[in-house]
């Protein structure tokens, strides 16, 4: 039985990849925009912690309009699947001008300083298309955690070979990813999910959760800059789409300008967790909400590292 149902997703994603690897860019928004609807109302797990995490991060919100734009998340994400698939075939020239830059200068000043630079991103916006225009510019290495299922597994490493992108598991050693640092490369790191027991207890939109501090921990290692990167969405979706990859200027973490390596690692974490909620801010509809980012664990009464980097007491 299992071994036919791998069999027909195996055909249905060759299926779908090859479709959108024929169509242009507004034809894989289209065809990925019913498929996150589809998707939307066809999982109700999902669609209801969509709209718990909306509803916790903006309780001003009527449900009809949290709902609104749950659904219009999901959307996103079946458009930046889509457009991931294209990747395969698109031209380097084509990816270009579907996706420009505003702030690369941030990040080449960054290598100039031959540590390499730590590219904080988040499951937002275009994040396919923005990696595929990033190794362009510059040796990019990305850690990813592979889905388990193993026809789309397969895809998804072909397509990222094609357009350059070295990848490392999240499982792997941080040996591996400080490799890349101190070989003066771009490596981007997607923390904006729940860190689970390896993570610190920090709040995220006011709200305490496990929050990755990999990142810091690798960039203060290796003395390379922090650099929040983001690829957002033009507006209207359907008629635009195309691509923005907004870069900050990066925060340089000095061992010697904090009492101790945590409080380094702490200040690192909070300037990564301010400038995704910035942009989630910005742009709401075009993160990814159906991930359970707080869970009933986070809530337990304990003390906890507060965006100010105080202590109290949070039930």
């Amino acid at each position: 039985m299992k071994l036919a149902r791998s069999a027909v997703e195996r055909r249905l994603i060759s299926a779908i990849g090859k479709t959108m690897e024929a169509a242009p860019w507004s034809t894989c928004r289209l065809v990925g925009s019913w498929m996150g609807l589809a998707f939307f109302r066809g999982s109700r797990r999902r669609r209801e912690i969509a709209m718990e995490n909306v509803q916790r991060v903006f309780p001003h919100l009527s449900e009809t309009a949290a709902r609104r734009l749950a659904r219009r998340s999901a959307q996103n994400f079946g458009m930046s699947f889509c457009e991931f698939l294209h990747l395969r075939t698109a031209s380097a020239a084509e990816i270009r001008d579907y996706c420009q830059w505003d702030g690369l200068e941030h990040i080449l000043d960054g290598l100039t300083q031959g540590h390499g630079v730590m590219l904080t991103t988040a499951h937002f916006g275009a994040w396919e298309v923005m990696g595929a225009r990033a190794a362009q510019e510059f040796p990019l290495t990305v850690v990813v955690r592979l889905t388990s299922n193993r026809a789309l597994k397969s895809h998804i490493e072909e397509v990222r070979r094609s357009i350059g992108l070295d990848m490392i598991l999240k499982s792997d050693s941080a040996r591996a990813s400080l490799g890349v640092l101190r070989a003066n490369q771009g490596l981007a790191i997607f923390p904006d999910q729940h860190a689970g027991l390896d993570g610190a207890r920090l709040p995220f939109f006011g709200h305490p959760t496990s929050v990755w501090t990999s990142p810091a921990r690798l960039a203060l290692s290796a003395r390379a800059p922090i650099v929040p990167t983001f690829g957002v969405r033009r507006t209207p979706w359907l008629r635009d789409g195309r691509v923005v990859i907004t870069a900050a200027p990066g925060l340089k973490l000095q061992r010697d300008e904090f009492a101790s390596r945590e409080e380094a690692v702490l200040e690192g974490t909070r300037f990564i967790i301010r400038e995704t909620e910035a942009i989630v801010r910005k742009h709401p509809d075009q993160w990814l909400w159906m991930h359970r980012r707080w869970r009933p664990e986070d809530m337990a009464e304990q003390s906890i590292v507060t965006i100010e980097g105080k202590q109290h007491e949070e039930s």
